[in-house]
């Protein structure tokens, strides 16, 4: 078995520009000399062993990993990032420039259709970056359009963006802005876009077409035979909802499934596997326990803090993940080039974390080991994902390194829509998720939760974080120029993330992936494993049955 190691690249900030970036990389050679984007042989399923499934496949209102990966399937954004994770490529744009530093000129192709086969045009664009930055849309992705002031189509095929605060993270971030067909939803309320149904029967324009989706089961997407720059090998893409990461596995290893996030404990198995091959993607997705700053006891800094202190992370991470296991000390992953090296972690300390329960006045006055105060025993609660066993297992390693300092840690699993409910509606104290960073856009995803205007419904800051400060830092990240203060201003932003400890940092995701060693040209450029599929073929001569089905 392989371990195909992928190399994250230092991101850059990228001037405005495109439609020709220099790309020599020779992953984009093609595979084969068929006719597909490949240039491998056309035909073949993958079947994708997911942990759950999405809530829904609106562009402008998902909320969940599975979901982005199926959009992203099914849709073209306006552009996306290279192989090198530093630089925008065209997709849907074909190219784009900065005019007068505060207009934005978006220049589309002319060859995209939905696929219902309306054409795709500029219109499109300009309803999509509308209803996005609309309040009522409670678009989790506002954050991206927040500086356009105007948009209006120019003509069929061109975008012009009117900018309130220009900069190279407002670009790359208008950039993964994923039109939706404004003739089918042009009739539906913002408030009511959530709930449309082209929400669980999309039609998008991507490589992928939507199929059919069996609430509970499976998910399929169909290729594309329209794309422009020719269709993906891979006939169809099947996600498979399989909570159970043991059943998972089961599949896998019997050739029932094709693709499985990997975890880090059943590395071995994979590595021992004749038909399966092991691959990993670059690490910029830290998981947290996001507090809710409108709870008590944790709308206090001091407990915050004294939570980290009293939990370590780094024999977490070595406990769960083994060699590959990572500890996550800040929530800006270390790969990241907005991170800086300077800055101080929250030590593992039981010491230290003990003397400020004591300053916020938690003591334990009655023997029992945990600290009370008010009359309240010094109990958190925690949601999960019930089906997520790596999580339930780190909860339950911190449940007695929490102990020690006199705190109590209930667990409260859920299913994944009451989990995401009750993330969005802040219905919880503490809530165990992360965040997968985009390069290029750390800007705007900072501002989408760490923001105070980013609290629901207007972006993703689920545990209600207010720091004026920060604000401050982020609005300023967003648009400054010049390098020596951007370090600057990210090194302060970054310190106080850590000190403030509202989302607290954990581990890092290992990324690791098994795929069923029947697939050729296998990618993971990319931080997803959605990024690459057009690439991957089946040989003929290694097709299964389920690879000669059509339709």
């Amino acid at each position: 078995m392989r371990l195909s190691a992928v190399l994250l690249i230092p991101v850059i900030l990228l001037n405005a520009c495109g439609g020709d970036d220099g790309q020599t990389d020779t992953d984009f050679a093609p595979a084969g000399d068929y006719d597909t984007y490949s240039g491998g042989p056309p035909g073949g399923t993958l079947v994708v062993l997911s942990d759950r499934e999405p809530d829904e496949l609106n562009p402008l209102t998902f909320n969940s990993n599975p979901a982005f990966q199926a959009v992203h399937l099914m849709f073209r954004a306006l552009a996306w990032r290279d192989s090198t994770l530093s630089n925008y490529a065209p997709d849907l744009a074909e190219s784009w420039e900065l005019r007068a530093d505060s207009t934005l000129v978006i220049h589309l192709r002319d060859d995209v259709r939905w696929h219902d086969g309306v054409p795709v045009t500029a219109e499109d664009v300009v309803f999509t970056i509308r209803l996005q930055k609309n309040p009522l849309t409670a678009s989790p992705r506002q954050a991206d359009v927040a500086s356009v002031r105007e948009v209006t189509a120019v003509d069929s095929f061109t975008v012009e963006v009117k900018l309130d605060r220009p900069g190279p993270y407002t670009v790359n971030a208008l950039l993964e802005v994923v039109p939706v067909p404004k003739h089918l939803l042009e009739d539906v309320a913002p408030e009511e876009m959530r709930f449309a149904p082209f929400s669980r029967n999309p039609v998008g324009n991507g490589f992928y077409r939507f199929g059919g989706w069996d609430a509970g089961q499976n998910l399929t997407l169909l290729v594309n035979e329209d794309m422009p720059e020719g269709r993906a090998a891979l006939d169809r893409v099947i996600l498979r909802f399989v909570p159970d990461v043991n059943a998972a596995m089961t599949e896998l290893l019997a050739g029932q499934g094709d693709l499985l996030k990997i975890p880090p404990d059943q590395r071995a198995r994979v590595e021992a596997a004749p038909n399966v091959e092991l691959y990993s993607a670059p690490r910029v997705r830290p998981t947290w326990i996001a507090w809710n700053t409108n709870r008590e006891p944790v709308n206090d800094r001091r407990v915050r803090r004294a939570i980290l202190m009293a939990v370590d992370r780094e024999a977490i991470a070595r406990g769960l993940f083994g060699d590959v296991g990572e500890a996550a000390l800040s929530p800006l992953p270390e790969v990241l080039r907005e991170h800086s090296e300077s800055v101080e972690p929250i030590p593992y300390n039981p010491d230290r974390a003990r003397q400020l329960l004591e300053q916020a006045g938690w003591r334990d006055r009655d023997g029992d080991g945990i600290r009370e105060k008010g009359g309240e025993s010094l109990t958190l609660s925690i949601d999960y994902i019930a089906t997520d066993q790596a999580r339930r297992d780190v909860l339950v390693a911190m449940q007695d390194m929490l102990k020690s300092v006199g705190i109590a840690l209930e667990l409260k699993p859920f299913e994944s829509t009451a989990w995401v409910n009750r993330l969005r509606t802040q219905d919880f104290q503490g809530s165990f998720w992360g965040w997968g960073w985009g390069p290029g856009v750390v800007g705007p995803n900072a501002e989408m939760v760490f923001h105070s205007r980013s609290i629901p419904p207007a972006g993703a800051n689920f545990a209600g974080y207010q720091n004026p400060r920060v604000d401050v830092l982020i609005d300023s990240a967003l648009v400054t120029t010049d390098t020596a203060r951007a370090r600057m201003i990210w090194r302060e932003l970054e310190q106080l993330l850590i000190d403030d400890a509202v989302y607290a940092p954990l581990y890092l995701d290992p990324e690791l992936f098994g795929v069923n060693a029947r697939f050729e040209n296998v990618k993971f450029r990319g931080i997803e494993w959605w990024e690459d599929i057009p690439y991957w073929y089946i040989p003929l001569d290694a097709r299964l049955p389920r690879d000669r089905m059509r339709g």
